[in-house]
This record gives structure tokens, C-alpha cells and sequence, in this order.
């Protein structure tokens, strides 16, 4: 067949049906085995786009896809090398989370709950070989047949290893890594627990908790949850999800639940729901003044979530945490409106304050992502010109770094529009 490319067992088509994905470094084509005609996907990557530690990269993803056999983790069926190019043969995935987050701005909760439960398995399995993925976020949950498979092990590593890494060397996606991955601290598993957290978040609400342009911004942000240990939610969700984030978001990890304690906190919640769905198919009782009571929340420490009345079309939410003992605070927005204010916070005219701790407003994740190209452009380029005038090395690498997360976070992995702003860079 024209333009039909064989690969020892594996054969496709290059053409832009068959090309499913892009990236930095080559393209994903929908393939099937010559034998069995089992559909898969087949990475196509650029040897001369992949040097030094980016080919140390991919050869250190292949040996860690080779140790791993578990259904919510994508398969690696076979890897070959050539002249040219390497390639990966995985499992075919129809879409990924960032896809459907793009097309549907939030996922229902229930379906969120199911993904989280299989992501946990998964990292679970992980856990258990000591293998930290160190990149958990929505391009990296690929959706087959209506279940997750984690992918992307570019910057997962074994426990033991970590001893020798850098720690100046921070790897991963910025608005999912944990405090002390940021912070260059030591960390271990449970960096993972939080860039789930983070997740979790973000499927169910469209945006992630803790938002910035600016590297050094984002860590003041996460330093003042460190001190407040508030999440705004935009609308009002279950008490299994309210404990579920609020225990994966836990600042210090000595504090963030473990996996089977989430699963414990979901199934529980699944229980719950599924024996109140059921009760509604009984035939119907008077109503009595002990059922009146049972369903109306008391302020009590046996609630895991209570609602509460608050001023100014807020709503305040009192957890109890699994790991703590003390009552942890989160605000939803009643109106569904994009602001999110704090109730009662006085420091909100001391202008002094906003700055010392990032509360000064900027352009919010919405707002970036409905500025037009010109906009968008527009802003990049004064970042890149203002870094001409850079003489320090060190400074003129953050700020690159800071211009990379920019267009990342607003293209994803729009390949169009990554090409229209490398032409428009070029003019620099």
C-alpha cells in the first residue's frame, strides 16, 4: 500500500488519518500487528531531535515500560531501533484527559471518582516496584475503552535512585508537582499523592487549584495554602471528593493520605450513595422525625463534610481530615461566577499583603486561555525581548524555562499553533 511504512511485526500509514499525536520529538501513528491486525500505537521518533539527555530519557522510559504489567498502565508491545528513528509500539488509546478536558471544560464527578480509583490502582502497582512517575497530569492519562491507562515514564525513576539525582534538577510539569519537589527538598512517593490531588481537582472543576504565569508566583501560592489550608471549589461537590482532595492536597506529605486510605474514603462514599439510590426505589413510608434528623448534616466530628451557610454567595465546607485531627476549611463559590473570594479576609485592601503573598490579581487560567494568538503572542515576545538584557546565565535559563511553561500551558500540545508562534518568534 502507498506510504504504508513496516516496522518489524507492525506496519501504518503515514498520513494525517492515521497520525493520532505529535510531540516535541516525533509523531504517533495508529498502527496495527501484520498477524493478529490488533490495533496499536506507534511512536515515531527523531534520532537527531533526541540527544544527550533526552535520549537518556527515552531509553530509561523503555527499561521502566518493560517492567511493568498492570491493566490501568499503557502497554508497550515492542520497541525498535534504526538508522533514523526509534520507535515504541503501545497500546492503542482512543483519547486522554486533556483532550476530553478541552472539549468538555470538567468531567462528571462520578466518572472522575471511577478514573481516580483506576490512576490509584496503578500507582499502586507502581509503589509496590518502588517506581515514582513524577508527571501525572491529564496528557499523561490516556482513556481506553472507557479506562485509564497511565502513560509518559520520560521521568519516572526507581526509589532507591533518587539518592543520586540532583535535586536542583526538577522534573516534571510545574502546576502538578508537589510543594517539596518545587521547594528541591527531599521527597519520595507521595509527590505523586499530590499531583493526584491535583487532578482530581482539575477533572472535577475545569481548572487546578493553585495557578500561576510565574515559577516563583506559584510557590508563593503554595506557601500561603501551606499557612491557610484553603481551596476554593467553584460549585459544590460530594463529602467523598470534598475528603478525597483535601487529603491528597495535604501541604506536608507526612499528612497526605496513602492509596488504599483513598480508596477507603471513595468506595465508602460509592457505598453510601448506592445504598441511598437503592433506598429510593422502596416504597414510600410516612416520614418520620428520626429520618428527618438522619438526613439533615449536623455540626458534628463524626461528619466528614458539613454545609454551611456563608456570607458574600459563599459557601463554607468543614472537613475532617483522615490524617488530622483538626477541622481543614474550603470555600466554593455559590453563584458559579469566576471570582473567588475569601470570607471575612481582611487583608484584602492591604495592598502591602496581595504582594507579599501572590494575592495581587493577575490574569486568572481562563483569561489566559481566551486571550486571541495576537495577545498571547504579544506577551510572549516582551518576555523574550526583556531577556536580551539579561547578562546572568542563571537568570536568562529561569526566565527561558518561565517562556517554555507560558506557551506549554496555553497550547498544550497544539502543534498548529506551537508552529505559528515559533514563526512569529523567528522575526525576533
Amino acid at each position: 500500500m502507498q506510504n504504508e511504512k513496516t516496522i518489524g511485526e507492525y506496519s501504518y500509514l503515514i498520513s494525517n488519518q492515521s497520525k493520532v499525536g505529535a510531540g516535541q520529538f516525533g509523531h504517533v501513528y495508529k498502527g496495527y500487528h501484520n498477524i493478529t491486525k490488533q490495533q496499536v500505537a506507534i511512536k515515531q521518533i527523531d534520532k537527531k531531535l533526541v540527544k544527550g539527555i533526552f535520549e537518556q530519557m527515552l531509553r530509561h522510559e523503555i527499561e521502566i515500560l518493560q517492567q511493568l504489567n498492570h491493566k490501568y498502565i499503557v502497554k508497550m508491545y515492542a520497541h525498535y531501533e534504526t538508522i533514523n528513528n526509534f520507535y515504541i509500539i503501545s497500546e492503542y488509546c482512543e483519547t486522554d484527559i486533556l483532550s476530553i478536558l478541552k472539549q468538555q471544560r470538567q468531567i462528571n464527578e462520578d466518572q472522575v471518582i471511577m478514573y481516580i480509583l483506576q490512576i490509584s490502582e496503578a500507582l499502586l502497582y507502581l509503589n509496590q516496584k518502588q517506581i515514582i512517575h513524577r508527571d501525572i497530569k491529564p496528557s499523561n492519562i490516556l482513556i481506553h475503552n472507557g479506562e485509564v491507562r497511565l502513560a509518559d515514564f520520560g521521568f519516572a525513576i526507581q526509589q532507591d535512585k533518587l539518592k543520586f539525582e540532583d535535586r536542583k534538577l526538577q522534573v516534571g510539569s510545574p502546576l502538578y508537582m508537589s510543594p517539596e519537589t518545587l521547594l528541591q527538598q527531599e521527597y519520595n512517593h507521595k509527590t505523586d499523592i499530590w499531583s493526584l490531588g491535583i487532578l482530581y481537582f482539575e477533572m472535577i472543576f475545569g481548572v487546578v487549584p493553585f495557578f500561576s504565569m510565574e515559577l516563583e508566583d506559584l510557590i508563593i501560592k503554595l506557601k500561603q495554602y501551606q499557612l491557610d489550608n484553603v481551596l476554593f471549589f467553584k460549585h459544590p461537590i460530594s463529602a467523598g471528593s470534598t475528603e478525597a482532595i483535601r487529603n491528597l492536597l495535604a501541604y506536608d506529605p507526612k499528612n497526605r493520605c496513602d492509596l488504599i486510605q483513598l480508596a477507603q474514603i471513595l468506595q465508602k462514599y460509592l457505598r453510601n450513595r448506592k445504598s441511598m439510590t437503592n433506598s429510593a426505589h422502596i416504597e414510600k413510608r410516612p416520614t418520620t422525625p428520626q429520618i428527618q434528623r438522619r438526613n439533615t448534616p449536623e455540626v458534628t466530628p463524626q461528619n466528614n463534610s458539613i454545609i454551611i451557610s456563608g456570607s458574600k454567595g459563599l459557601v463554607k465546607i468543614n472537613t475532617i481530615s483522615a490524617q488530622k485531627p483538626y477541622k481543614q476549611t474550603t470555600y466554593y463559590n455559590k453563584n458559579n461566577s469566576q471570582e473567588l473570594k475569601r470570607i471575612g479576609d481582611h487583608i484584602k485592601n492591604d495592598s502591602f499583603t496581595k504582594q507579599k503573598f501572590g494575592l495581587v490579581k493577575q490574569k486568572d487560567y481562563n483569561d489566559i486561555k481566551n486571550m486571541n494568538n495576537e495577545d498571547y503572542l504579544n506577551f510572549i515576545i516582551d518576555k523574550l525581548e526583556n531577556l536580551k538584557k539579561i547578562q546572568q546565565q542563571d537568570v536568562l535559563i529561569k526566565n527561558l524555562s518561565e517562556c517554555q511553561f507560558f506557551i506549554y500551558q496555553y497550547y498544550g500540545t497544539d502543534q498548529q499553533k506551537l508552529k505559528f508562534i515559533k514563526e512569529k518568534l523567528s522575526n525576533l
